[in-house]
């Protein structure tokens, strides 16, 4: 049975975690509420500042999520910018291309610069769930900005040579070292040769 002094404190801890959670939600509405005060007023660029603020508040609060994450025909050049692959079947030669948009991640500061640092885990499941093989960072992305750049995407690319026919689930696991956060996205595939 647990000591009484562990639940009090397990409890504080939740309190205060809830507390920080309803404060930085707070503060992201006395943001948004001073861009309104300021478009009314006329001051647009104080305006556009005070939303983004609150957007970033609000953001940050965010699980780290994916806007879009999909099969695509090529990688893409910038973020929106994909051509999403009209079917989901592969013939086993060309390499299976993924776009996704993450959301919700931060950023840790370095001097005047803002920094986007993510490591990404693959896995490969069957269509019934069978675990088929996994890699620990398979790729990391690092982004350098003197802003807080929220509008990411990710290309990423498999060469799956010699796996059989079948269908397939390849799941992405995506870690943020600015917050700890951690979110995953799947795209099922079909591989049919000849």
């Amino acid at each position: 049975m647990a000591h009484p002094s562990l639940l009090r404190i397990a409890a504080l801890t939740l309190a205060l975690a809830g507390a920080a959670t309803a404060a930085r939600a707070d503060d992201a509405g006395q943001l948004a509420a001073k861009g309104t005060q300021l478009l009314q007023a006329g001051q647009f660029a104080d305006a556009y500042k005070a939303f983004n603020d609150a957007a970033i508040e609000a953001w940050l609060q965010a699980p780290l999520a994916f806007h879009r994450s999909l099969l695509v025909a090529a990688p893409a050049q910038s973020y929106g910018s994909f051509s999403p692959r009209e079917t989901s079947v592969f013939d086993g030669t060309s390499p299976l291309r993924f776009y996704a948009e993450p959301t919700g991640f931060g950023w840790s500061k370095d001097g005047e610069l803002y920094r986007i640092d993510l490591s990404i885990d693959f896995s490969l499941k069957s269509a019934t769930g069978e675990a088929l093989g996994e890699q620990k960072d398979f790729q990391t992305f690092k982004v350098e900005s003197r802003d807080r750049v929220r509008e990411m995407f990710l290309n990423l690319t498999l060469t799956l040579t010699d796996a059989p026919d079948g269908q397939y689930v390849a799941t992405f696991t995506v870690h943020d070292k600015a917050t700890g956060k951690s979110g995953s996205f799947d795209v099922p595939f079909e591989l049919k040769k000849g």
